[in-house]
């Protein structure tokens, strides 16, 4: 690839790889590209024309909701379900340490509405948490009936899993199982005792989003918040294809779940989820490039696969060269600003998740390294750019707190801000 940067369009879907720098030194070294990608509206089709959806509500009922939460949820998950429409179709499950689905999959219509309020009023606070078996049965229950169907699966729960599956690296996976199979799970955390260690990589791997409900009345706004999202998706299933010629090891900075395959995982998917109108998501990817030996140059391949009105498309391939050259060569090369606005961003984002999930360990000498890391490069380029400078005074405030345990609260709240960025997501609390 020459220049700059390509941009390809197909349908409704833009899609740009721009490297920060071209040139490598001769024993190696890092270099970053970015992915943009984009949707936008398609002409001549009404904006009140959209995708049929199958949703999901599977609400934690264990004891630890009542007080009210249950209740709250009742009523935002009623809300939810008046937001849709008869050509949508919607299922209800409730689960502590038992799973009940109180309404099986079916079109949206006023007697339904009815009939889901008055089962929801017998349901009462109970028994402890089987998240995952509950999360699998209304995934299941809105399973894709066809190609490209829309089938969401929102999550609410206040409390830890303690029965059934709870190993969040194990749940996360099967998230991405899910995904792939045609269901995107959000994920919705209410208060300070529910594992965001679980909930936000849940989300990444399935797809979906990662809320942080600081108290019981944030459900109904984020729930409505979500599902107008959804209202404006024009394209979904959108993932990237990236092909490597040679053996170069790749970081995706940005927070989405990415898989390796192929001999020395040549072969990479990274899944980014729905695009809705007018939005744009940033991917950077850090490759690591080998000493030369012997050879000239490496290339990156890269290609966009999304699902436009039920059928798969896919963008042009993107080829992105890299050589080797001089140091004096490498220092004269500028460094492209576009690129590494986004790449400071996204290495800031990043350090705010990985330290919070430090301190919440208790690590919190490595909470303080992998803040103060980040820190030290961004002050060296930030510049003259005002968002990369208000990033850099974010982590320097982290610096001053992150080596003593943080409340529960600040690290769902340092959690959620960092992924919510990295993913170009909405904050729909206060909606």
């Amino acid at each position: 690839m020459s220049g700059n940067s390509q941009t390809y369009s197909a349908a409704l879907v833009n899609f740009t790889a721009t490297p920060d720098k071209r040139l490598i030194r001769p024993q190696g070294g890092y270099r970053h590209i970015l992915f943009k990608v984009s949707a936008t509206a398609p002409v001549g089709i009404p904006a009140a024309q959209r995708s049929p959806i199958s949703l999901a509500l599977v609400l934690d009922r264990s004891g630890s909701m009542a007080g009210g939460k249950l209740e709250t949820a009742k009523v935002a998950a009623q809300a939810a379900i008046g937001l849709l429409g008869e050509l949508d179709e919607v299922a209800v499950v409730v689960y502590d340490d038992q799973i009940e689905v109180i309404q099986p999959r079916a079109p949206v219509t006023p007697q339904l509405a009815s009939a889901i309020v008055s089962s929801l009023s017998h349901v009462l606070p109970r028994g402890s948490t089987a998240l995952h078996q509950g999360w699998l049965a209304g995934c299941h229950a809105v399973a894709p009936k066809y190609p490209g169907d829309m089938a969401r699966c929102f999550l609410l729960t206040d409390g830890l899993a303690n029965v059934g599956e709870t190993d969040p690296e194990t749940i996360a996976s099967h998230a991405a199982e899910v995904r792939e199979a045609g269901v995107i799970t959000s994920t919705f955390g209410v208060g300070a005792d529910y594992d965001e260690g679980l909930l936000g990589p849940m989300a990444t791997a399935g797809g979906g989003q990662f809320h942080h409900l600081r108290h019981a009345t944030e459900i109904s706004s984020t729930f409505m918040g979500e599902l107008s999202h959804l209202f404006s998706v024009v394209a979904t299933q959108v993932r990237l294809e990236i092909e490597l010629q040679s053996d170069l090891t790749v970081d995706v900075v940005s927070d989405y779940w990415a898989k390796g395959s192929g001999p020395a995982k040549r072969h990479w998917t990274i899944a980014i989820g729905d695009l809705a109108t007018n939005q744009m998501r940033p991917v950077v990817v850090r490759f690591g490039f080998p000493p030369k030996n012997g050879l000239l140059q490496h290339s990156v391949f890269a290609r966009l696969f999304y699902t436009v009105g039920g059928v798969e498309q896919s963008s042009a391939w993107q080829q992105v060269d890299f050589s080797y050259a001089s140091k004096e060569q490498c220092s004269k090369e500028a460094r492209d600003r576009e690129v590494m606005h986004w790449v400071g961003l996204h290495h800031a984002w990043r350090a705010e998740r990985e330290g919070a999930r430090l301190n919440r360990q208790g690590d919190f000498a490595d909470a303080s390294r992998a803040i103060k890391r980040v820190a030290h490069r961004l002050s060296a380029c930030a510049g003259d750019d005002m968002e990369l400078m208000q990033a850099l005074n974010h982590l320097r405030e982290l610096q001053n707190i992150i080596p003593a345990p943080m409340e529960a609260t600040c690290l769902k709240e340092m959690a959620f801000r960092a992924q919510r960025l990295s993913r170009a997501q909405d904050d729909y609390r206060t909606h």
